[in-house]
């Protein structure tokens, strides 16, 4: 495979993800008297018939904390307790009741936990991974309104790093490269040097490589969640995620 075969398969997994990806996804703000600013990302989940708002503790801890969902300009500000812990776990989550989902019209949807891998484990280091938040740098919030731009990032896992706890993906904003489908006004408005906000985000095995080496036909659809974004590093260069299955161990725990 030529370099240039290879951006044209990473251009079209990153396009397809983003079309994808966007229903789930909400970026969560704060407010107060004096401003309005954005905290990080959440993801919508279901389980058991039941939704919730994940994202991480550093996150959820600031409060009061304001969501939206994809498709409309209302910003709602939970109601409810969240379940969260803090580090070494940095997770949490809210539940969304049927009210409050309902509350107005919209096309958000839910990620089924079916679609959380039993752990974090892609066929090969090469797999594409990715994930789509809400970076502060693109976010300009005022009188009230979520005046912010998810971004959706192919990107793969950094050889010989993490944990059993972790795993680290490449964050280089300089490399960063813009879909052909990103518009020019996009284009001009999107910063890459600052990765705060995404913390909270899903992080996704699209499982390309592992479908199309077996005689698949690959889609969005294969993708499978394996992490929980929760840091960025800036001297590493690399964003930090917690492994699925800790993830998934915490959930089963504290979702009750």
């Amino acid at each position: 495979m030529t370099l240039q075969q290879w951006k044209t398969i990473c251009e079209k997994v990153t396009n397809d993800m983003l079309m994808h990806t966007r229903p789930f996804v909400t970026p969560l703000g704060t407010a107060n008297e004096w401003n309005v600013r954005l905290v990080g990302t959440g993801s919508y989940v279901s389980r058991d018939a039941r939704r919730m708002v994940l994202t991480c503790e550093h996150v959820a801890q600031e409060q009061p904390m304001h969501y939206r969902f994809y498709g409309s300009d209302d910003v709602f500000e939970h109601q409810g307790t969240w379940a969260m812990e803090k580090h070494p776990i940095d997770a949490a989550f809210a539940a969304i009741s049927d009210s409050a989902w309902n509350a107005c019209s919209h096309q958000a949807q839910v990620v089924p936990i079916e679609r959380f891998a039993l752990r974090h484990a892609p066929s090969q280091r090469a797999e594409i991974l990715f994930f789509r938040g809400f970076s502060g740098e693109n976010a300009h919030y005022a009188f009230d309104v979520h005046q912010t731009n998810g971004t959706g990032y192919a990107t793969q896992e950094k050889k010989n790093s993490g944990d059993d706890q972790i795993f680290e993906l490449f964050w280089e904003p300089e490399n960063t490269s813009l879909t052909s489908q990103t518009s020019q006004e996009a284009a001009k408005e999107m910063k890459f040097e600052d990765a705060q906000g995404f913390s909270g985000s899903l992080v996704w095995n699209t499982r390309y490589l592992e479908v199309t080496n077996s005689g698949g036909q690959w889609t969005p659809g294969d993708a499978v969640v394996t992490g929980l974004l929760r840091r960025w590093d800036k001297d590493t260069r690399t964003l930090l995620a917690w492994r699925i299955e800790h993830l998934r161990d915490w959930l089963d725990t504290n979702w009750v």
